[in-house]
């Protein structure tokens, strides 16, 4: 019998800042995260949402109340978001608490080969054309369909 451990350091949840200044979140957002830097914010900060690879029901309460103190005149912008994170943002009322997403990544699937894959999107693009773009299968070429119900994955898109 084989033995699988668990890469448990991908579940830690760390905040490190990119090259550009941007925070980057990675990890899991449960009842351990340390969510304590939103209320140390300052004026527009962009959050990297991409490496989450999950937010648990303890973490989204954590998520909310550390929503609630972001400063009056910070201004939080999340990119990159995640499946994981889009759906607590449709799920879960006030998640981005007053700030707003500008890119999300969609699962998108080949009906043909079964390809599967997340794409990057951005909120501004898609309001603009009234439609996701066409993404084309790595595979096979033709156009992939949004994984999920399409109009309800993209609900969050009316408020952010």
């Amino acid at each position: 019998m084989t033995r699988r451990t668990l890469d448990a350091s991908a579940d830690t949840f760390q905040v490190t800042r990119d090259e550009s200044g941007r925070l980057v979140l990675s990890g899991v957002i449960d009842e351990s995260a340390d969510l304590a830097f939103f209320a140390a914010l300052s004026g527009h900060t962009r959050i990297v949402m991409s490496k989450v690879r999950r937010v648990n029901s303890y973490g989204v309460r954590s998520w909310i109340e550390a929503v609630r103190r972001v400063p009056p005149g910070a201004t939080i912008e999340l990119v990159e978001c995640p499946p994981s994170v889009i759906d607590q943002i449709n799920m879960v009322a006030g998640f981005v608490g007053t700030g707003t997403v500008t890119s999300f990544f969609a699962p998108m699937i080949c009906e043909r080969c079964g390809h599967e894959r997340d794409q990057l999107f951005t909120v501004a693009e898609y309001r603009a054309a009234g439609r996701l773009a066409p993404v084309a299968c790595p595979e096979c070429g033709i156009i992939m369909q949004v994984d999920d119900l399409e109009e309800q994955y993209l609900l969050f898109t009316r408020d952010s």
